[in-house]
């Protein structure tokens, strides 16, 4: 076994990666097989681009007799979790936890994979415990939950704020925020305004929303830049040129080249579009890139530890009681805070109910916000409504099959026939939004509300029930339906939700009422608006920049609302 290792090593070296694989790929179903051999092996599936097989021999060299096994079993976590194999994190992230239960990467690792798998029992044991320690302000805790996972189950926003999010290393003082303040800047005739983000690619919710807006910023006043950090196997360059010409790529650069190269563009306002996001540079946000810097649209909350002087919102989402738990001062846009693109948005014939695979004669619920997002409360509402409704059906989108089967054990549980649940397939968005309006009733998520599923839902003409949050995930609904012109839709609490559900799905015409109403008011009314919210948007870039320019600190800000249109495009 020296041999093969010695062997493994040298053609490793040698950047000889398959043949670490041909040779010695087998040596790994031995249960003798060293750490050191695992790891070579793992590292050269990866280096060939094989990350689920890196990942199970990540797996196994932290599972074999050796040195550091919690770190290559969150390498193998991690890899898991990037492929969607989540029963397999989710095990490997138990295995972590068990030899380093107070290790914050191991914690965070298993609170993500565990939210993805549907155990809803684990979850909710989880989640309690977890905001007990949570409540007592203990450190671990306020680190072991990543902002993003910890926001789809706890709507407590002062809790929200006290997280210490592990991916911002250096978090912001008072200090860094004077120094960048400080820096001699010129302002020009155009405010010059600079997007920082990793998701510009066409599958991804943000630039869905968004880009329709990039296309109707005014050029006569403002300077449009966009700072794009993503990777180069999802970004198709020509592709977004189309609606973003002037982006340019700072994904190769680290941290302080970055800021030097966005600082040398003398932006005005730095639009940071990731917060606690996945793939975000927090770091990178807190070198200091312009004398304003804001955040909107990627994290719906407070970004605890980023330099940004304003959170730009609405005034459903961040109410006046909002204000305490926000180290940022708001702005709130005067009708929704959330883009929507009506430019380039499809608007494709309906699919109908047969080729869907659904039944003509049953009730249709859908059910499409994120895995991680069907919380055990949001179970019980569901299971509550089925059980209310006993003609019909839920048609949900679940992206692996342990949560499917999860779901569909835990449904069983809770008396309802598994028959009743129908999965849908992953889709390209046109086929998606031609699909949705084959649902009769959409369900809502809670605490975390359906976002960009939700405008894509009101988009196809179908109602989606809310009620009233407490933190600005949970209030997102709410925004958009009040923006959409349909507040009758917003209950005050989950049990005024459900008999309301349950009252629309029993009652033929209100429902199509409601569906008439939604289809008039999307040509209508502001939330689909595309250039409407842009001169709101640009407006809040001029009030921030008054401020700075007359050497006032931020504060918080409410755009005053445009006449509305009575017609348009």
């Amino acid at each position: 076994m020296l041999l093969s290792l010695e062997s493994a090593l040298t053609k490793y070296k040698a950047a000889d990666f398959q043949g670490v694989i041909r040779d010695h790929g087998g040596a790994a179903n031995d249960n003798g097989c060293p750490q050191n051999l695992l790891v070579i092996l793992a590292q050269s599936y990866l280096k060939s681009s094989q990350t689920l097989m890196a990942a199970h021999h990540y797996r196994k060299a932290g599972e074999a007799p050796g040195h550091n096994n919690v770190a290559y079993l969150l390498i193998a976590g991690n890899l898991f979790l990037r492929h969607s194999a989540v029963a397999e994190a989710h095990e490997t992230a138990r295995r972590a936890r068990a030899l380093a239960p107070d290790e914050r990467k191991v914690l965070d690792l298993y609170y993500r994979a565990l939210r993805e798998t549907c155990l809803f029992d684990e979850i909710e044991v989880e989640n309690d415990a977890l905001l007990d320690r949570l409540r007592t302000g203990e450190i671990l805790a306020q680190c072991a939950d990543s902002p993003l996972s910890h926001i789809a189950w706890c709507a407590d926003e002062a809790i929200n704020a006290s997280l210490r999010p592990g991916a911002v290393a250096n978090p912001v003082t008072s200090e860094m925020r004077a120094t960048r303040r400080s820096r001699p800047h010129q302002w020009g005739e155009k405010l010059r305004i600079g997007y920082l983000s990793d998701d510009y690619y066409e599958n991804h919710p943000v630039m869905r929303l968004f880009q329709g807006v990039m296309a109707s910023h005014d050029a006569a006043k403002f300077e449009i830049t966009h700072f794009c950090f993503t990777s180069a196997d999802k970004i198709a360059p020509d592709g977004m040129r189309r609606h973003y010409p002037n982006l340019v790529q700072i994904g190769h650069m680290k941290d302080e080249d970055a800021a030097t190269f966005i600082r040398n563009h003398e932006i005005d306002i730095l639009v940071d579009l990731k917060g606690h996001t996945n793939g975000c540079r927090p770091n990178l946000v807190n070198l200091g890139l312009a004398p304003v810097q804001a955040a909107y649209l990627g994290y719906p909350g407070c970004g605890s530890g980023i330099d940004c002087d304003y959170v730009i919102s609405d005034r459903i989402v961040t109410p006046d009681c909002s204000i305490p738990h926000y180290h940022e001062k708001l702005c709130r846009l005067p009708e929704s805070y959330q883009a929507n693109d009506n430019l380039y948005r499809p608007w494709p014939e309906p699919a109908t109910r047969k080729n869907l695979g659904l039944p003509e004669d049953r009730i249709v619920f859908g059910f499409f916000n994120a895995t991680r997002k069907i919380t055990p409360h949001t179970f019980r509402l569901i299971t509550r409504v089925l059980h209310s409704c006993e003609n019909s059906v839920l048609w949900i989108l679940l992206f692996n099959d342990f949560a499917k089967q999860n779901f569909l054990a835990a449904v069983a549980r809770e008396g309802i026939d598994p028959a009743r649940i129908i999965f849908a397939p992953k889709a390209h968005y046109a086929d998606h939004l031609a699909r949705l309006p084959a649902i009769d009733i959409a369900l809502d998520s809670f605490p975390y509300n359906g976002h960009t599923t939700t405008s894509d839902l009101l988009w196809a003409g179908v109602p989606v029930p809310t009620y009233k949050g407490t933190h600005f995930a949970s209030r997102v609904s709410e925004s958009l339906l009040a923006a959409l012109g349909v507040p009758e839709l917003v209950a005050e609490d989950p049990e005024t939700y459900i008999a309301f559900v349950r009252a629309l799905a029993a009652d033929d015409r209100a429902r199509q009422a409601i569906r008439a109403k939604i289809a008039a008011n999307r040509t209508t009314m502001p939330l689909f608006d595309t250039a409407r919210f842009t001169r709101h948007l640009e407006r809040a870039f001029e009030m921030m920049a008054t401020r700075a320019r007359q050497g006032l600190d931020p504060y918080h800000l409410d755009v005053p609302a445009l006449p509305r249109n009575q017609h348009r495009d």
